[in-house]
């Protein structure tokens, strides 16, 4: 699915009003031979967020860039520019291009397991890329579910290694039966709970995430239906209800109560689970948060595999598209997905709490976790300039806001570099809204929010 993703102002950006801009749009050739190139892959929750603070940071392009995209498979992406000095960046000087490629086909996936394997994967080429304007795309071959699992791509792909990954959870959550198993080892590689452990993991911004049901039956009332393809929620279930359903515990709509304890309806409708691939961090974020699988002992019964004849799907927009088209459905995403791309789905409160960027910061709505950059040990081989320019991206993430970007984005405590007002509702700079948590989960998803600021 194409995001809006031009729009999208940093904080940092928004901040740095004199701050020097970049000289010049790379051209194709230009950027795909540049004086300093760094390959990110990982989540693509964030992809908006990311992409925002890679064209718009004042430590980086500063709002001068040239944008490659990828046609067919969507998910393949790169930012070239020419930084200026002030940026801080070695090598940087207004002149010298800086080519970031980033691939969020995958997701988490490949944030985590080449970084532990080596493994090489395909990123977008960019030399016979089309456009004007520093806007181009190029033809990428392919499907998620077909060929994002062998990494089989064709077109405008190149293999190339991973430098830098970035994951919606800490690495150490792709374990157990959030384990990517549909991934080919031979491919990606594989890795222990060890290894992923041990790779080196910085929080940056926090995700929001929230469930979403197919409302379009005559078994749900006006009242439940009226937040169909909105971002507002009219549907009320409670936590535990909501983790029965994913486990397959509750199995017709008929036998769940709404959050209040009221029976939702006396028709019957089969609930249909529509799953993310294991792996997936908006799967592992539902699993850890409605389920407690993974964080208690024993562990409980994580997420049932898809139900009512459907597979699971390998991007936010296959899984979402999906449900859209099976009354009865349930599925999950960040809560930016929620809206008028899907007419037949209904954001869920939880508990009777709205999930908002507004409500995380409050404390009241808890399904948010916190995304990682994560290195591996190739970190120690890479140039100067290209483990500068990453320590730059880790904090412009860190001061990403969090819209118009991405209203899945909440910023996080543990940098609050600005010194931005905490504050549970909205913050307003340069035009800007910023909302900053005052929670944290401490790096590890399993710990419930805490205060930190």
């Amino acid at each position: 699915m194409v995001r809006n993703i031009t729009v999208a102002a940093a904080v940092a950006a928004a901040l740095a009003s004199g701050a020097a801009m970049a000289q010049a749009q790379p051209t194709p050739a230009q950027a795909a031979n540049p004086t300093v190139g760094l390959y990110i892959a990982g989540a693509s929750a964030p992809r908006p967020a990311i992409l925002s603070a890679l064209e718009n940071s004042a430590s980086f392009c500063g709002g001068t860039y040239s944008l490659f995209s990828s046609t067919g498979d969507t998910n393949f992406y790169a930012v070239s520019c020419a930084p200026t000095a002030s940026t801080g960046l070695p090598s940087a000087n207004g002149s010298n291009v800086f080519t970031i490629w980033y691939r969020d086909e995958g997701g988490s996936v490949v944030g985590a397991l080449p970084l532990v394997s080596g493994a090489q994967v395909n990123q977008l080429s960019l030399s016979g890329a089309t456009g004007s304007a520093g806007r181009y795309t190029a033809a990428v071959g392919g499907a998620s579910a077909t060929n994002g699992i062998d990494d089989s791509f064709t077109g405008a792909v190149f293999k190339a290694p991973v430098q830098m990954g970035v994951v919606d959870q800490e690495p150490a959550v792709y374990t157990g039966n959030n384990y990517p198993s549909a991934y080919k080892t031979s491919v990606y590689g594989k890795a222990t709970p060890a290894q992923l452990a041990g790779l080196t993991q910085t929080p940056t911004f926090d995700l929001v995430y929230g469930v979403l049901v197919n409302t379009n039956s005559s078994a749900f009332s006006s009242a439940e239906k009226a937040g169909q393809g909105t971002t507002t929620a009219s549907l009320s279930l409670g936590r535990q209800t909501i983790g029965a359903i994913l486990q397959g515990n509750q199995t017709n709509w008929n036998d769940v109560p709404d959050s209040s304890g009221n029976a939702l309806t006396t028709a019957s409708l089969p609930i249909t689970i529509v799953n993310r691939e294991q792996g997936a961090g908006v799967r592992a974020a539902s699993d850890i948060y409605f389920t407690g699988d993974h964080c208690t002992s024993p562990l409980q019964s994580p997420i049932q595999e898809s139900t009512g004849g459907t597979a699971d799907y390998f991007s936010m927009g296959n899984v979402l598209a999906a449900a859209n088209t099976i009354p009865g459905a349930i599925t999950y995403a960040t809560i930016d997905y929620a809206g008028s791309s899907y007419p037949n789905l209904t954001l869920v409160a939880v508990d009777g709490v709205q999930p908002s960027n507004l409500n995380a910061a409050a404390g009241i709505y808890g399904d948010w976790f916190e995304s990682q950059v994560v290195t591996g040990s190739n970190y120690s081989s890479l140039s100067a300039a290209q483990q500068g320019l990453i320590q730059a991206l880790i904090t412009a993430f860190q001061t990403e806001s969090t819209a118009p970007g991405s209203t899945a984005v909440l910023a996080n405590p543990n940098f609050n570099t600005p010194s931005y007002p905490v504050s549970g509702t909205a913050v307003t700079i340069s035009g800007a809204t910023i909302y900053i948590n005052p929670y944290s989960r401490i790096g590890n998803s399993c710990n419930d929010p805490s205060p930190f600021l």
